[in-house]
């Protein structure tokens, strides 16, 4: 039999018993031991010596006094956290205790006990029943051990006592009815009150009227939880707000496990909090400061390529010029025979790979000014999903034989204002930047939708996914993972230049291993009554006109000019605007038509053609440039509406073709 008050103490005893096979029956305190031993009289007696009511000095006393034969001869085992007094060993073992084993000792000392006690079989002890000895001795362990424990209970009463006072957070112990009963002057002095004003159910105003609800449950213990934390802002009474964080949490009796209540641990968090949006401010700014440093490093590199790539036009416009004007002397002179067949063929063939590579290299200085965002552009009301199918054979082509290209257009998608052949080029990258990132084959998705009155195009692929490093720098110019020369890496700077130049932004979204998403929009177009069709402007010939051509590049001025000369036109020259003016102003004929550059130093083409035509009223405009920063503004709009724009660099075709088309429309307006 296994006697001990507390019940986890006696399963602890009863499992090590019952691994040696042993029959265990449980007492709860001295008074159901002897009325079970009287009921099984157990061969051995395991008792705890310190318990209320009968004691265990006070349970073997008993037994040995009991006139039940078999139960007075039981053998009695103490096991007990503490030695037992000096004092008390004598009458305990004159009352047959068998031995003394303490909780601190290996399990297999009690397991060793209780064999011994049963081989030595039951006890034979004879103790009087009014024994003074042991009632003297008895009290005097009973008082004893009281003393004990109450300097003990002292002690601990200290100890959290000095612990309560120098505690930062404030703390009240809180009965199970919802009354504090402590308050350490930490609480006190949080909340700006006295230390009687807490107690009670005072403490509540620590919480606001929801909360204090939820509190006061927890201590009655309704629901499943056993804390509750909250945060709560308070006024103190000279106006300042203070953060507090707050903590109930049961308290539960150790003997049962019945509630006893609460203890409310409340944390001063201002400065803390105050830390903390300090130092989200403070990242926020820094990451403000990041994305302004990164949009001005862009465009900074915008600008550069920009201007980068007018200055490459004019050198092209120069040698592309110059080489067809070789290749129409040379065909012209092997018509006359007086260049031999096999030469001139030779020449045309060299002089043919020079306007080749010119056209390469025209390629790569419109993907400059596309990603400087200062591209020549002609916007246009258009629909997307009509683009995307009138350009799917261009797409899939794009795309190769082992990926598969699915259109998932929005049938209800409004038109947007952009040009189309800029924003079919964006596309057509992106889609060449999917395929690429799928080696092996896959698919890639277009879709368009409409949000918030923008049309947006996502194309999706199926590929390897971009890491953070990567996806950081995916639309940087020339940036580029794959060991390719040529224009590698202008693909994405190319199309976000387009996008962004079109009034929409392109974003990235990518993981590794998850496939690639590129995401734009555009304002949907606002609707307008239909344009009239244009008048026809077909002029067979050139009628001889006089034209001002104006170019501050030498060598394009010269070649320029002599182009229009062979076309049939009288041609004069000046290489800026002052002198263009002087030219406009000394010349005693009719000039019919101003070609001018736009981007000069000193006066531009835009502020020359004001002045030219404010002189000449029905003076012809047409602007020839590559670089659209006097003549677009950031959203691509056009400052000269109506007007005539040629983007360099041009091939002696389209030149002329545009300026009989100026001339031919002013004829006819």
């Amino acid at each position: 039999m296994v006697v001990d008050d507390v019940a986890a103490n006696r399963d602890i005893v009863r499992m090590l018993l019952g691994y040696r096979g042993h029959e265990v029956i449980e007492a709860r305190d001295g008074a159901d031991a002897l009325r079970l031993a009287h009921v099984h009289h157990p061969d051995v007696v395991v008792s705890d010596v310190l318990m209320p009511g009968i004691d265990g000095l006070e349970l073997v006393h008993r037994l040995r006094t009991d006139p039940d034969r078999q139960t007075a001869q039981a053998p009695v085992i103490f096991y007990t956290a503490n030695y037992l007094e000096p004092e008390t060993r004598p009458i305990a073992e004159a009352c047959g205790v068998s031995q003394v084993v303490l909780r601190s000792q290996d399990p297999h000392t009690l397991l060793d006990a209780v064999d011994e006690a049963l081989a030595h079989g039951p006890v034979t002890v004879e103790v009087p029943a009014a024994d003074e000895t042991f009632t003297q001795a008895h009290l005097h362990a009973v008082n004893a051990k009281l003393i004990e424990k109450v300097r003990a209970l002292h002690d601990t009463e200290r100890r959290f006592e000095a612990m309560a006072i120098a505690s930062p957070v404030g703390i009240g112990i809180i009965d199970r009815h919802g009354n504090a009963d402590y308050i350490n002057p930490r609480l006190a002095e949080i909340m700006q009150v006295s230390l009687d004003g807490f107690l009670g159910q005072g403490w509540l105003t620590c919480l606001d009227t929801s909360a204090q609800d939820a509190a006061l449950s927890l201590l009655h213990g309704a629901g499943d939880v056993s804390e509750l934390k909250f945060d709560h802002r308070i006024t103190w009474p000279d106006g300042t707000t203070r953060r507090l964080r707050l903590h109930l949490r049961q308290i539960r009796d150790d003997e049962d496990g019945q509630l006893a209540g609460g203890v409310l641990m409340v944390d001063d968090v201002t400065d803390l909090v105050s830390a903390e949006e300090r130092l989200r401010e403070e990242t926020l700014r820094r990451q403000e400061e990041t994305r302004h440093r990164d949009a001005e490093r862009l465009d900074a590199l915008r600008r550069m390529a920009g201007g980068t790539a007018h200055d490459f036009n004019n050198i092209l416009g120069a040698i592309i010029g110059y080489a067809n004007l070789a290749i129409e002397t040379i065909g012209d002179a092997q018509g006359e025979g007086t260049i031999p067949s096999e030469t001139a063929e030779s020449l045309l063939g060299d002089l043919g790979q020079v306007v080749k590579g010119g056209e390469r290299a025209k390629t790569l200085t419109q993907q400059l000014l596309a990603f400087g965002r200062r591209d020549i552009t002609q916007p246009t009301s258009f629909n997307m999903n009509t683009l995307l199918r009138d350009t799917s054979d261009t797409l899939r082509a794009a795309a190769g034989k082992g990926t598969d290209l699915v259109l998932d257009l929005d049938p209800s998608l409004p038109d947007v204002q952009a040009d189309p052949a800029q924003i079919s080029q964006a596309v057509q990258n992106l889609v060449r930047n999917s395929v690429e990132a799928m080696p092996s084959g896959g698919t890639v998705t277009i879709t368009t939708v409409l949000e918030d009155d923008h049309v947006v195009l996502h194309i999706r692929d199926t590929g390897t996914g971009m890491p953070q490093d990567v996806l950081d720098r995916a639309c940087e110019p020339f940036f580029s993972t794959k060991p390719t020369a040529g224009t590698a890496g202008l693909g994405l700077s190319t199309a976000q230049g387009i996008v962004s130049q079109a009034g929409g932004q392109l974003t990235l979204l990518s993981r590794e291993g998850y496939g690639t998403t590129a995401t734009f929009a555009l304002p949907a177009a606002v609707t307008t009554p239909a344009a009239p069709p244009p008048a026809d402007t077909h002029q067979a010939d050139p009628g001889g006109e006089t034209l001002l051509l104006v170019d501050d590049e030498a060598a394009l001025l010269q070649v320029t000019a002599r182009i229009l000369s062979g076309a049939g036109y009288h041609v004069l020259t000046a290489a800026d605007g002052a002198e263009a003016l002087n030219v406009l102003e000394q010349h005693p004929g009719h000039v019919s038509a101003l070609v001018t550059d736009v981007v000069m130093p000193g006066m531009n083409g835009r502020q020359l053609a004001q002045i030219a035509t404010a002189r000449q009223p029905n003076l012809t405009i047409v602007f020839v440039s590559g670089f659209a920063e006097a003549l677009f503004d950031e959203q691509g709009n056009n400052l000269e509406p109506g007007s005539t724009i040629l983007a360099k660099p041009y091939n002696r075709e389209t030149l002329v073709s545009t300026v009989r088309s100026a001339l031919s429309a002013a004829h006819h307006s």
